[in-house]
């Protein structure tokens, strides 16, 4: 909004869209109520500096305006169940400053916001005319009713059908077609196949929330989905928050189909050696582990609340990794022994399961997760935090892989992944076998070929950029590229 258009907003009296506040010193308490109210109903805007009796308006201004925005953007996060969006604005007029605060409307899906301390009765409120009232039953019944439409079928409006990234529909058809060969639906148009997983909306103009996220280009799902991106963090010790390593952490952004695959790649890269050896000490390639951190992955962007305000994130710890999931499990933890899930997203989940990246009965997180123990690792655990609407999912390591004192050592398992992951990602661009030796801080070099760079070569994650002469002098090696 044009900033003369906000002096618009200076004059007359309070309506069912303009909310006054005097708010001379600090950020008044009862700013929350209207955020609510106008959340609940058509948006609005709060101008704080304003005093209101029953003749007339007061301009008294405010004393310190970047502070009052200050202490509310650091609050509203974790005042609301949904954080409402807001956009705060300074202005200035006769030498006095105003902020002027516009409220978006909830999307359905995430309506009623409320106080979450209060609770939906006493912290919801809708707009009545001039006045802030408290929701009623009745109001959160249809709310609740409304709420029922799975939230990534909303369709965006300010998409097209431009949007689409077509190399990511590209990627999708190879992998259905590798699933199943004969699938009806790689051979259809790209609006066809977007209509067939009724990604895009009825007049065929705009996607849903569900194609967008799905098929999209990077920078516009991170438009309209601003926090969702996938964190990967290695941390070198046993506590959140400490020795973070910035070189293996990454942050991951873009469309599902892409990232997926791309998450999967560098989890991969940790977990090259076998974690576990099967009957008679057979090797086992893929072995359950890394299956139960697919189906993790998997879990985490099908049943994502993307609508949270805060990305999901994967911990890499010395004795453990964790997978930390904005949007709580709609399904009782009580019930995870048994078959079938409460699906949060039920666009996203027919394409995962398509892929074969989700079982359709809800059986994976039983049949590659909870299965895990019967291999002779330790439980899993994990924390469906209701309150804050998220879950987190925690993967202990086998417990001959780690030391018996709690320590925030690394062991011979998790240095030698570390290795790897490192080799790997130095290897983005193509390097000598000496460069990456140094890297690492290595000079035996019989053992770095023993250990780690023949392995690469074998599993093919590495390749020599002279593969006809193995032993040139100039040779390199780089990561292969995977589809």
């Amino acid at each position: 909004m044009k900033k003369e258009l906000y002096f618009d907003f200076l004059e007359g009296f309070e309506t069912n869209r303009i909310e006054y506040k005097e708010a001379k010193e600090k950020l008044p308490q009862s700013i929350y109520k209207t955020i609510s109210s106008f959340a609940n109903t058509k948006g609005g805007i709060i101008v704080l500096g304003i005093k209101q009796d029953d003749q007339r308006t007061i301009k008294q201004g405010v004393k310190h305006p970047q502070k009052i925005i200050d202490d509310l953007s650091s609050s509203i996060g974790e005042k609301f169940n949904f954080c409402p969006v807001i956009r705060p604005k300074i202005i200035e007029r006769e030498n006095k400053f105003f902020v002027i605060i516009e409220v978006e409307e909830a999307l359905k899906y995430e309506k009623p916001i409320y106080i979450k301390d209060a609770g939906p009765l006493k912290g919801g409120y809708k707009r009545v005319g001039s006045v802030d009232v408290r929701l009623t039953d009745k109001d959160l019944q249809r709310f609740y009713y409304e709420r029922l439409t799975s939230p990534d079928a909303q369709v965006i409006e300010e998409t097209s059908l431009s949007d689409i990234d077509k190399n990511t529909l590209s990627i999708f058809r190879k992998l259905r077609r590798l699933h199943k060969e004969n699938a009806k639906e790689v051979y259809l148009e790209d609006t066809e196949l977007l209509k067939a997983y009724n990604l895009i909306s009825k007049d065929e103009k705009h996607l849903t929330a569900a194609g967008l996220l799905l098929f999209g280009k990077t920078n516009i799902v991170k438009r309209f989905f601003p926090h969702f991106r996938i964190d990967i963090i290695r941390i070198k010790g046993i506590e959140w928050g400490k020795d973070k390593d910035p070189f293996l952490s990454t942050d991951i952004l873009g469309n599902l189909i892409n990232i997926r695959n791309h998450v999967l790649d560098i989890i991969s890269r940790f977990f090259l050696t076998p974690f576990k050896l099967g009957k008679n000490l057979a090797r086992i390639e893929d072995d359950p582990f890394k299956k139960a951190l697919r189906e993790a992955l998997s879990n985490l962007l099908m049943h994502q609340n993307y609508f949270h305000p805060s990305p999901s994130q994967i911990r890499i710890y010395n004795d453990r990794i964790e997978f930390y999931n904005p949007g709580h499990s709609l399904k009782d933890p009580e019930t995870f022994y048994t078959p079938g899930s409460e699906l949060r997203n039920t666009l996203i989940a027919p394409v995962f399961y398509d892929l074969g990246w989700a079982e359709t009965k809800g059986t994976g997180f039983k049949t590659e997760i909870l299965v895990l123990q019967e291999y002779g690792f330790p439980p899993i655990r994990w924390i469906n935090d209701e309150k804050n609407d998220t879950f987190t999912i925690v993967f202990p390591y086998p417990i001959e892989q780690v030391t018996p004192q709690v320590t925030p050592q690394v062991t011979p398992q998790v240095e030698m992944g570390d290795r790897v992951a490192m080799v790997l990602k130095l290897c983005e661009e193509p390097r000598s076998l000496k460069e990456m030796m140094d890297f690492l801080g290595l000079k035996d070099r019989k053992n770095f070929i023993y250990q780690i760079l023949n392995p690469l070569l074998e599993k093919g994650y590495i390749v020599r950029t002279i593969p006809d002469k193995p032993r040139s002098r100039f040779q390199k090696y780089v990561v292969k590229k995977r589809g």
